[in-house]
């Protein structure tokens, strides 16, 4: 006895006959999850496209911005030694007007105290502190001293000469100590000088 299998046969009979595409709410699904994971790497080939352009263009910048940095590396040098010799000149120009003004006073001082130098007396030290002068020397006579001092009391650059000490030698000379304040006046104020005793 011979069976047959029609059912085999019916089955490939559908199979043959059925559409390539059949919609069913199984099949929906898959096409729906394959969908969806072919817009993602849309999207992503979509972002990596955009990021790697982005990236050259970037790239491309800064191939232009190290020219141009390199053309003008040299101007950079010389503007920096520029500004360099520019602080060396404003810092020695500081100098020479610090040493004028500095100058300027104890040549002032040196000027007015010979001026109020009697006969008969003669310094041996002098020192300057401030705008304290103290002032140490020797003399023939106390009169000498006294006119000294009634020189630095009338000149408008001094103030307050005062005698510390005063002692006469076995010679007879006598050495005093004197100190005073310098007040700077300006020349054109100054009067005329004191006279010599």
């Amino acid at each position: 006895m011979i069976k047959i299998n029609l059912l085999v046969e019916a089955r490939a009979e559908r199979v043959a006959r059925a559409p390539l595409i059949a919609f069913g709410a199984a099949n929906m699904n898959n096409y729906i999850i394959v969908g969806l994971i072919v817009a993602g790497l849309a999207f992503v080939g979509l972002r990596y496209w955009r990021l790697s352009s982005k990236l050259s263009a970037i790239k491309a910048e800064i191939a232009v911005n190290q020219r141009e940095y390199e053309r003008l590396k040299p101007i950079i040098a010389e503007v920096e030694k520029f500004k360099k010799q520019n602080l060396e000149l404003k810092h020695k120009i500081q100098v020479i007007e610090d040493l004028k003004q500095h100058q300027y006073g104890p040549v002032r001082i040196m000027d007015e105290v010979s001026k109020a130098l009697p006969d008969l007396l003669w310094l041996t030290n002098m020192n300057v502190n401030g705008d304290v002068i103290r002032l140490h020397g020797q003399a023939l006579n106390e009169n000498a001293v006294a006119n000294f001092i009634s020189n630095l009391t009338a000149s408008p650059f001094f103030a307050e000469p005062s005698l510390g000490i005063m002692q006469q030698d076995e010679k007879g000379i006598f050495t005093f100590d004197l100190s005073c304040r310098f007040k700077n006046v300006a020349r054109e104020t100054n009067p005329a000088s004191p006279r010599r005793s």
